[in-house]
């Protein structure tokens, strides 16, 4: 039996801002993520953390945040799934360079015996993954995916085929690029981080969309001259969820990289017939249209 796959929640932090269940701006400007002075203090999420990496801080703050909304929703009739069934699967193509780096420059600073233990433990590209799960209490299944400028939209396909097959109850999914600035006048892609959560839809509610279909293959590789760098699937993904919840029939979205890697999914809403579909709670942060 398969299951259907609900999208309840998403979030997306770019340099123009923070978006809960809504659509985010274009990036027209910028390349760092925009400050988020609404965020929680990561000491007020694991009052027990180490010292995280600035990269691990931030997809910490925006995890619980969306969780935190969805959690909200509980309160409509609309149950959370337990952390304790939830999993993680996350999409990059960078990786934890931000952290490779930081910890490069300390040897070259100090000397190649004396490496920041606490930046080390964070030059695997599951090290933020792994921050999230520790701060928040996740318990389930954890990895990242690499599939070039489609890791993002990737890794929500694969998620999807995890919670149909119910390999899991629901997975934190998504797609996270943090690079350093360049010093040799080369202009970096700008920074973001987007987050989905997905779950098994439950026959009573007909609130959210649906994953309809999903797939990811490898094939003939696109040049890098015409690929869209970054956020620009899992932005789509953002507005077609927006259009699903508005009842407007099947929407897709697909992508494929310079790699030739390729993944492709659709949306509906959860009764087609009624035009039943809908993300609540959908709210621009205070700190996001800037």
């Amino acid at each position: 039996m398969t299951n259907a796959v609900a999208l309840s929640s998403l979030a997306f932090w770019t340099p123009r801002g923070v978006w809960i269940n809504s659509v985010p701006a274009p990036v027209t400007r910028g390349r760092e993520l925009a400050p988020w002075p609404q965020a929680l203090e990561i000491s007020r999420i694991h009052s027990r953390s180490r010292r995280p990496h600035t990269q691990a801080i931030a997809i910490v703050q925006l995890a619980q945040a969306l969780l935190s909304a969805r959690a909200a929703l509980s309160g409509e009739g609309s149950s959370a799934p337990s952390l304790a069934e939830m999993d993680l699967l996350i999409g990059t193509r960078s990786g934890s360079t931000v952290a490779d780096l930081d910890f490069l420059e300390g040897l070259r600073n100090r000397g190649p015996g004396f490496g920041s233990p606490s930046t080390f433990v964070y030059t695997l590209p599951t090290a933020p993954l792994a921050e999230i799960a520790i701060a928040l209490g996740l318990r389930g299944a954890l990895a990242t995916v690499t599939a070039g400028n489609v890791s993002g939209i990737t890794s929500v396909a694969r998620a999807a085929a995890h919670v149909a097959a119910g390999r899991s109850r629901a997975c934190l999914t998504g797609g996270m690029e943090m690079l350093p600035a360049t010093k040799s006048g080369t202009i970096s892609p700008p920074d973001f981080i987007a987050l989905f959560l997905l779950e098994t839809a439950a026959p009573e509610d007909n609130r959210y969309p649906l994953l309809h279909q999903w797939d990811v293959g490898f094939g003939e590789a696109t040049p890098p001259s015409i690929r869209p760098v970054g956020s620009s699937e899992l932005s789509t993904l953002c507005s077609l969820a927006s259009s699903a919840r508005r009842g407007a029939g099947i929407h897709e979205i697909s992508g494929s990289s310079a790699e030739g890697y390729w993944a492709r999914l659709s949306l509906r809403p959860f009764d087609s017939a009624q035009g039943q579909g809908r993300l609540p709670g959908s709210t621009d942060d205070a700190s996001g249209a800037r």
